[in-house]
Parts: C-alpha cells; sequence; structure tokens
C-alpha cells in the first residue's frame, strides 16, 4: 500500500512540476529571443551600451516566429553572457535563469533517456540554485529560489534534502505563495517516512488553505491515508469526506433534491487523475465501515456528518466489496441499509436490485421473494415515490417491475393452488388444517391478483400483459372476487386481439356472473347483474360463434331473456338457435320454438303467436304431455284475437275469432268462454239462430260450468226475439218451476203463459194462466190480466160457466184492489159487470107477460130490476166503452118492457069497449117505460158531445128513431145552388 501511495505522490508532483516549467520556460525564452534578436536594419548604430542598460531598456516586439534554438544553446548562451558582465543585479539575473535552465534540461533528459551517469540529472540546477543562496542570501527572491532548490531536490529523490529545504523555506517565509504546495510536499515526505502524524500536520494546514488549491484533492486523500495509518478511522473518514465534499460537490440547498443529484455522473466527468483518486477514496471509506459495523457504522456517520448526496457511492462500494468477498447477506444488508436512510434516493430501486441480486448469488431462495415484494410495495407504480419520479427513472426500474411482479405473482398463484388442492383434496394430515388452508389460499389469490394488476397497470402495452390479465382473472375468480374477475376476463376476451385463450376468457366471464348472481341476496343487485350478464353472453356469442360453448350461451340467454319478461331479445334469441348451424337437437328447437310463441303471446301478437302454437302442435304427438298445454295455448291466442277485434268494435272479426277457438281447439278451457261469448255477441248482432244454436249446445255440454248458470236466461231471451215462442215459454215454465216462490220465478211462469198462448199451445197456455191466477194474487195488474186470459179462453171454448168464473174473478179483484186498482182492472171489471148484465138482459127479454097479468108482470119487474142493477153496477165504472151499451140496454129494456105490456096476453072474454079501456090501460102503463126508454136513449146520444160515437150510440139513434121517429126519423132534403152574377 505505501509503494502504491508513493508513487501516485511523485507522479502527481511531476505533474505539478511540469506545469511549473512549461510556463517558465515559455517566459525564458520570449526572454532571450528578444536579447539574441539582431536589432532593425533601418535603426541608426548607436555606441554600444552595457548589458544592464540593454536588458532593461524596452525594446519594440518582433511577432515573426522564432528559430527553435534548444535548450543547451540558450544554456550556453547564459553561461558565456556570466563572463562577460560584471553587473551584480545582472549576474543574479543571469544566474536565476542558469538555474532554470539547468533544471529544464535535466527534465527534458529524463525524459529522453540521456541523464548523466556520472552525476545526477539536476545536480547543475541544484549547484545554481545553492550558489544563488550562497552569493545572495539576503535577497527576497530567495523564497523562489528556495522553492526551485526543493523541487529539483525531490525532481532528483533526494526527499530528505528537498524536506530540509522546505522546512527552511516555511521558516523563512512562513507567508509564502508556495504554501499549500510546500505543505502538501513536505506530508508527501513524511508520508513515505511514515511520519504520519507529522503528514497529517502538513496535510491539515494544505486544507486549511481552502478547497481553491492545486493541492486540496490530493492532502485530503493523503490526509485519509494517514489517519488510516494511524487507525483514527472516524478521522479518515472525515477527511475522505472533505475530498469527496469538494471533488463532487453539492450546489442544492433542498435536501429533497440533494438525493437527487447524480453522484455518478460528476465521478465520471472528472479527469482520470482524479476520478482515481475519489474512487479510491470511496474504496478506502468502505474498507473503514466494513471494520466498523458495515451499513450501521455508515448511516451512524453520516448521521454525524450530516447527509450527502453521494452516499450511495459509498453503501454502492461496501456492498460490492462484501460480494467481493461471497459475503453474501452482508452485502444485501449494506444494500438494504441505503435503501432504508434513503428510500426516496434516484438510486435506492437499483440498490433494492442489487439487495436482491445478493441473496440470488448468496442462495437465499427464502429472502429473496419477500425483497423483490419490498422492491414492488415501495417502488412500484403504488409506492410512495413512483409519481415523484420522472419518467427516466421509472423507465429505469420498470425492467425490474416487470420481472419481479410476474415472478411474485405466479408464486402467489401457484401457492394458492396448491392450498386449494389441499383444501378440495386433503391428505390425512391436512384434514384438521382444511379451512385454515382455505383462508390460506384466499389471502394468496387475493395477492396474486394485486401483483397481475399492478402488472397490467405499470406494462398496459406490454406483450404479457394480455396473458397477465387472463391470470388476473383466473386468481381473482378463485379469491371470489367475481366483480373483478368479470372486467379482467371481458378485458382479455374483448379488448386484446388473436388471444388463444380469448373465448375461455369470455365463457369464464359468464361463470362467474352465475357465480356473483349466486352470492347475491339483494334482487335488485342481481337483476343489475343479470343484464351484466346477458351483455357479456351477446359479446361472447357474437365473438365466438365459432366455438362449441357459443351454442349453450345462446340457449341460456334465451331462456333468462324469456323468464325476465323481454321478449323482443328473446325471440331473436330464440330465432338464433332454430337457425344454429349445425342444428341443435330436437327439444331445443322445440325450446326455442315455445319462446318464440309465448313471447309472441305475451307481446299480444296473437296471430303470430297462433301460428307458432300451431307450428308446435303439428310437431307433438296427442299423448305428448305438452300437447295439452300447447292447445290451451293456441285457443288463448285465437280468443285474445278475438278480445283485441271487440276493442276495435270488430264484433263480426270476433265472433270469427271465437268459433275458431271451438273448431282450432275444441277441447280448450278457453273452449268454453269462446262458445259463451260468440253466443252472447251473436245476440248482439241478431243473429238469433246461431246463438240459439251455441247455447243450446253450451248448455248441454257445459251443464255444469258456472256460465250455464245464465244460459236459460240468454236462451229466453234469443227465443223471444227470434219468436220461438214455445221454447221460450218452456225455459220459462222451467225456470219458474226451479224457483216458484222467487220474483223471477213469477214472472217466467206469467210470460210462459204468455208465449204458450203466442205457439197456439191453448191447454199450456191455460194450464199456465190458471196455476198462476190461483198461485201469485199480485201483483195485481198481472193477476188480472192472467183472469182476463182465463176468461178468455173459456169464452173462445164456450165454457160459459168457467168463463164467468173467472169474470167474477176480475170484478172482485178490482173491488178488492184498494189502492192497487188501474184503469185496466176497471176496464175489465167493467168490461165482466156487462156480461153479467147482458145475461140478466137476456134473463130479462125472456120472460113473457101472459094472463094472469099481474103475476107475469111481478116476476117481469124481478127480472128488470136485476138486469137494470146489474147494467147501472156496469155504468158505476164509468167506463165509456160500457156505459154507453149500458146506457142503451137499460133504454132498450125500457122500451122492451113498454112493448111487452102492449104485446101482452088479453083476457078473454072481454067485450070491445072493454078491450079498448083495456088497452088504453096497457098504454098508461107502457107510456111511462116508453119515455123513460126516450130519455135514456137521448141522455146515450148525448155523449155524441164528449167526442164518444160507438156501435151503441148509433143504436140509441136508431132506437130514437123508432121511438120518436118525428124528431129523429126526418130525412135530410138536398137541393142544388147556383150562384150567378148577374
Amino acid at each position: 500500500m505505501t509503494r502504491r501511495v508513493d508513487c501516485r505522490s511523485q507522479l502527481f508532483s511531476v505533474y505539478l512540476l511540469r506545469s511549473f516549467i512549461l510556463l517558465f520556460s515559455c517566459f525564458y525564452l520570449a526572454a532571450c529571443a528578444g536579447l539574441f534578436d539582431e536589432p532593425p536594419a533601418s535603426t541608426p548604430v548607436e555606441k554600444r551600451k552595457t548589458l544592464g542598460e540593454f536588458y532593461f531598456e524596452p525594446v519594440s516586439l518582433n511577432h515573426d516566429p522564432l528559430p527553435d534554438q534548444g535548450l543547451e544553446t540558450l544554456r550556453d548562451a547564459y553561461v558565456n553572457l556570466l563572463s562577460i558582465v560584471d553587473d551584480q543585479e545582472t549576474i543574479k539575473i543571469v544566474q536565476y535563469r542558469l538555474a532554470d535552465l539547468e533544471v529544464l534540461l535535466a527534465e527534458q533528459q529524463q525524459e529522453v533517456g540521456t541523464a548523466p551517469v556520472d552525476r545526477g540529472v539536476y545536480d547543475l540546477a541544484i549547484a545554481q540554485y545553492q550558489s544563488i543562496l550562497e552569493r545572495h542570501p539576503e535577497q527576497k527572491e530567495n523564497a523562489e529560489v528556495l522553492y526551485q532548490l526543493a523541487k529539483a531536490h525531490d525532481l532528483q529523490g533526494e526527499s530528505e534534502q528537498s524536506l530540509q529545504v522546505i522546512d527552511e523555506l516555511l521558516h523563512q517565509y512562513p507567508n509564502t505563495l508556495y504554501l499549500a504546495e510546500l505543505q502538501f510536499r513536505r506530508g508527501e515526505i513524511l508520508f513515505n517516512n511514515q511520519d504520519y502524524v507529522g503528514a497529517v500536520q502538513a496535510y491539515h494546514i494544505v486544507l486549511e488553505q481552502g478547497p481553491n488549491t492545486d493541492y486540496f484533492m490530493t492532502s485530503a486523500y493523503m490526509l485519509g491515508w494517514s489517519y488510516f495509518k494511524l487507525d483514527l478511522y472516524e478521522d479518515a473518514l472525515f477527511a475522505f469526506t472533505e475530498l469527496l465534499d469538494q471533488k463532487l460537490p453539492n450546489s442544492v440547498i433542498d435536501s429533497q433534491m440533494l438525493r437527487q443529484l447524480n453522484a455518478e455522473e460528476q465521478l465520471e466527468r472528472l479527469p482520470v487523475g482524479e476520478k482515481r483518486i475519489v474512487n479510491d477514496s470511496i474504496r478506502i471509506m468502505a474498507l473503514l465501515f466494513s471494520y466498523q459495523g458495515a451499513e450501521q457504522s455508515l448511516k451512524a456517520f453520516y448521521e454525524q456528518a450530516g447527509e450527502r448526496h453521494y452516499e450511495n457511492l459509498l453503501y454502492d462500494r461496501l456492498g460490492q466489496q462484501f460480494l467481493n468477498e461471497d459475503r453474501f447477506r452482508d452485502s444485501a444488508l449494506v444494500y438494504r441499509g441505503f435503501t432504508d436512510v434513503h428510500p426516496e434516493h434516484n438510486q435506492a430501486p437499483v440498490f433494492a436490485v442489487k439487495q436482491i441480486d445478493a441473496y440470488i448469488l448468496g442462495e437465499f431462495p427464502t429472502l429473496v421473494l419477500p425483497a423483490k415484494q419490498d422492491f414492488v410495495d415501495q417502488y412500484g407504480i403504488n409506492g410512495p415515490f413512483w409519481k415523484q419520479w420522472g419518467q427516466l427513472i421509472q423507465e429505469e426500474v420498470k425492467p425490474f417491475l416487470k420481472s419481479y411482479l410476474q415472478e411474485l405473482a405466479q408464486y402467489e398463484h401457484s401457492k394458492a393452488q396448491l392450498l386449494t388442492k389441499a383444501v378440495n383434496q386433503p391428505t390425512p394430515e391436512q384434514l384438521d388444517k382444511v379451512e385454515d388452508n382455505r383462508q390460506k389460499a384466499q389471502a394468496a389469490y387475493t395477492q396474486a391478483a394485486s401483483l397481475y394488476r399492478e402488472f397490467i397497470e405499470t406494462f398496459p402495452h406490454d406483450d404479457l400483459t394480455p396473458q397477465i390479465t387472463f391470470n388476473l382473472a383466473e386468481s381473482l375468480f378463485e379469491a371470489q372476487n367475481y366483480q373483478q374477475a368479470i372486467i379482467a376476463y371481458e378485458r382479455y376476451a374483448y379488448e386484446y386481439l388473436n388471444e388463444p385463450k380469448a373465448a375461455e376468457a369470455g365463457y369464464a366471464a359468464i361463470l362467474a356472473f352465475r357465480a356473483l348472481r349466486e352470492s347475491l341476496t339483494d334482487e335488485t343487485l342481481q337483476q343489475q347483474w343479470q343484464d351484466e350478464q346477458l351483455a357479456s353472453q351477446y359479446q361472447f356469442v357474437n365473438r365466438f360463434a365459432d366455438d362449441p360453448r357459443a351454442v349453450d350461451v345462446q340457449y341460456d340467454s334465451m331462456q333468462q331473456l324469456f323468464d325476465l319478461q323481454r321478449y323482443l331479445p328473446a325471440i331473436r334469441s330464440a330465432e338464433n338457435i332454430l337457425a344454429w348451424q349445425p342444428a341443435v337437437n330436437a327439444q331445443r328447437k322445440m325450446a326455442g320454438q315455445l319462446v318464440i310463441a309465448h313471447s309472441e303471446f305475451a307481446l299480444q301478437q296473437y296471430q303470430q303467436a297462433e301460428l307458432s302454437y300451431e307450428q308446435i302442435l303439428a310437431q307433438l304427438n296427442q299423448n305428448d304431455p305438452r300437447y295439452n298445454d300447447m292447445l290451451e295455448r293456441l285457443a288463448a291466442s285465437i280468443y285474445k284475437q278475438a278480445e283485441a277485434n271487440l276493442a276495435k268494435q270488430y264484433v263480426a272479426l270476433a265472433i270469427e275469432d271465437f268459433l275458431r277457438v271451438i273448431a282450432k281447439a275444441p277441447a280448450s278451457s278457453a273452449r268454453v268462454n269462446a262458445q259463451y261469448d260468440a253466443a252472447s255477441y251473436l245476440m248482439e248482432l241478431q243473429q238469433w239462430s246461431e246463438a240459439i244454436g251455441l247455447l243450446e249446445d253450451f248448455r248441454v255440454r257445459f251443464a255444469t260450468h258456472p256460465l250455464a248458470e245464465n244460459i236459460q236466461d240468454k236462451l229466453i231471451y234469443a227465443y223471444q226475439q227470434n219468436q220461438n215462442w214455445l221454447p221460450a215459454a218452456d225455459e220459462l215454465k222451467q225456470l219458474w218451476q226451479a224457483n216458484p216462490d222467487s220474483e223471477e220465478g213469477r214472472e217466467a211462469l206469467y210470460i210462459a203463459a204468455q208465449y204458450y198462448q203466442k205457439a197456439d199451445q191453448r191447454d199450456a197456455a191455460l194450464d199456465t194462466y190458471r196455476t198462476y191466477a190461483h198461485r201469485y194474487p199480485l201483483p195485481f195488474n198481472q193477476v188480472t190480466e192472467a183472469r182476463f186470459q182465463m176468461s178468455e179462453f173459456y169464452a173462445q171454448s164456450n165454457e160459459q160457466s168457467k168463463r164467468r168464473f173467472w169474470l167474477k174473478k176480475l170484478i172482485q179483484g178490482d173491488a178488492q184492489a184498494s189502492d192497487d186498482r188501474t184503469e185496466r182492472s176497471r176496464y175489465l171489471a167493467a168490461m165482466a159487470s156487462m156480461v153479467f148484465a147482458e145475461d140478466n138482459v137476456q134473463a130479462f127479454n125472456q120472460v113473457k107477460l101472459s094472463l094472469p097479468l099481474n103475476k107475469s108482470l111481478n116476476k117481469k119487474r124481478q127480472v128488470l130490476d136485476k138486469a137494470l142493477a146489474s147494467l147501472n153496477a156496469t155504468l158505476d165504472y164509468k167506463i165509456a166503452e160500457f156505459s154507453t151499451v149500458a146506457n142503451f140496454k137499460i133504454g132498450e129494456i125500457y122500451g122492451q118492457l113498454a112493448r111487452d105490456l102492449m104485446d101482452s096476453e088479453r083476457p078473454k072474454g072481454l067485450s070491445e069497449l072493454e078491450l079498448e079501456q083495456y088497452n088504453i090501460l096497457l098504454e098508461e102503463q107502457a107510456y111511462p117505460f116508453e119515455e123513460q126508454a126516450i130519455n135514456i136513449h137521448e141522455a146515450n146520444i148525448q155523449r155524441t158531445w164528449q167526442g164518444v160515437y160507438d156501435r151503441w150510440v148509433k143504436d140509441s139513434f136508431d132506437a130514437l128513431r123508432k121511438l120518436l121517429p118525428g124528431r129523429y126519423n126526418k130525412q135530410e132534403q138536398l137541393s142544388e145552388a147556383a150562384n150567378g152574377i148577374f
């Protein structure tokens, strides 16, 4: 080590000396050239001047290039000059120049290898400098002479003599401009002499002169070495730190920016020599830190000395040193130490990588993966520093992230798969760890997914990203994170092109949707995710139509859409199933047809649904359990068309639809309503015969159906409207028989009697009226009509006694009606009363007056009173129609009585006078009756004044013509009159 340092010191000294000599040689050459130049031709000859005068007198400079005279020629010229000058000041100057030339010549000889063998190369120069000192001991320029003398001794390798001269110079001239250099040379000599304490003192003095001296760096370097030799390691570290501070300066104030300074670039920009010294300083510092606890001592030192931006160089050198010594774990700890202290440093990721590499080289597999995970956590895109770095640093870190993320993710994924296997297929030893392994597997899948995701986010356009995306989806699925798994699967399947597992991923996304929906309890969320699943299935079928699973997915979509009542897309899916190539099996084909038919029905596309159901029925055997259901659907489709037509008021079309239900689906449940509705609407259109036929069939076919309850009513009404009186009457009679005590039954019986009558079914009508008249005294008006009809039936059959029974019922009913009495009942009672009055009039007319007259007249009087009473009773009803006849009949009775008196038998044996007197007596008896007859007839004809003129009024006129011919039997005479203008 000492030998290496000595050589470096000597080389460095040579370098400095050479620079110094070159500067002086230029000066000397210029001066000598001026001495020996010939005067210009135009200059007149002057008297000879002394050398001193000549030397110091200003001369004009000629800038033409000078011929190279050579150093030996120049030296010889100065030697000759000494012999011809006698001025002491000039001699001193020439000696100075001659000594310097001897140094230059000696150096030249060293370079070309022509050094003399009988003396030292610098002996002449040394002798010249010593001669100057001896001859001029008090000159102020002697500091320069001592400096050159010390240098000459040093160049000749006479370090002790050089040291003595330097000490003398420093003693005489402590403030010399060469202080830094001289102390540096002292330090070198003392160091080489192993006087490290003295060297330390010398180097310290150099450093005290400040960093601008040419010797600062080397002095700091040698100071560090000196402390090192003295085993003062901390002092050595501070010395080397001072060197590094000077050669790798920090111009940044902000500590955060300080850590981003690139010390490596600073080092690379240094000259070769300086770079070598700085590198060696770093090496020695690393060595020193290794003696004191490695990374911990390094950390502690800079906590004391203050943070430096080049600390990474030291950590790196120390780490590399341990690697060279196969101390891999120590090396890794050093690199880790830097990242712990300076995690935000732009070199921190590099050191983390070196830590990992050290573990790999040292074969510490259990430490490698955690270190890589730390790297990802610290320096990945989700770490605390990624966003702070510029793109350049990010790009430097990315290759490592790519490798580590992939390796870590695959490791976690593989570990999770092994744990899953241990859960699903546990060995006897693993049975008690199943739950623990399940939890560990979940955690591993989750961690793998996190790493895969970070890879994708970091390298979105990398060639591996599609496969990583698939792996991410797989791990998320196994971790039961189905939502994120779906996103990853679909991204791989549909965003990346021509990926080998695209179809697999697309199908896996569908499975993830199913698993997600099964895990949810909220129906709203289930519905939302089912919508997403359907969209994914649609995408799968469109993208991977050739995949053998595509038809299964399409089939499932069809079923789901139908279950969700999304009928239009369900129809499209079903149509795709039916059109699939190769063709689907019969079961799926039938399912597709069913979805189409049911969806069309739900969409109220009933015509299309009818056709679809007919196609399905054509493929089914009647023994098929689905046949009846399809038949029901067909009937419903047609029935709905009828309802739609009814809504549009297309009644005729609706009837046709109802009839089609009967024709196409006679065994369907809809047939009942269809037949009932068809009959009802046929009735509405007054198509009674057709309606009757359907109703009659309905009553027989569906006797127990609830709708059959009002079929009778509809039939009755249809029979009525179609004038089918007999069946209408029969229906009404049945209705009465079913409910004889109800108002409906009573009414039915009454109408039935009427319909029997209209149907010319006398016996049935008679029987029905009789039953009604006997059973239902109320309502009064209807029983009155029934009694009347009974009287009429018996009148027609000339069963007068039976007729008069019912006529009497009419009179009694009206008399007892009280508030229920009506005009009709009064009229019919008047009519009945008239019949009985006529019977009495008939009886009156049948009684003839005979002898003895008193006796027959008394009898006649009795029937007269009875006839008049019955006729007056008729008049009491005040019905004009029967009042006129009653009045007429009364008038006739009185007239008949008068005639009967006049036509009565005469007693036998009367003389003519007696007979005349008897006749006069009869006339006197008959006259009042005739007068009464006239009065009554006149009263009857006066009804014409109220606008009443009927047969009986007319007959009263006729009777009056006979009773009072002078008044009522006048003939009208017509005469013609001509009105002329004279």
